[in-house]
């Protein structure tokens, strides 16, 4: 009786085993890093982009304050 119950909980262990190493392996699959990698790469554009909105949102905030009317359409270089 003894041996059966063991062999139960063995065979028990080994599937839950198999179960999370399947799994485990898909997460690294070449697929699964591309489209995570997409994720963040997307996420990173999204951010930049939200930096940039906000950044042309202030300058205009400013300029108001400032009372600067046109935007410089060139920069001026000083050597």
């Amino acid at each position: 009786m003894k041996r059966i119950l063991w062999f139960i909980i063995g065979t028990a262990v080994g599937v839950y085993a198999v179960t999370r190493l399947k799994k485990r392996a898909q997460l690294l699959a070449p697929e699964s890093l591309q489209q995570s990698a997409e994720k963040v790469a997307s996420a990173i554009r999204h951010f930049g982009d939200e930096v940039r909105a906000g950044m042309a949102e202030r300058e205009t905030e400013l300029r108001d304050a400032l009372g600067i009317d046109t935007a410089p359409t060139e920069r001026e270089d000083y050597r």
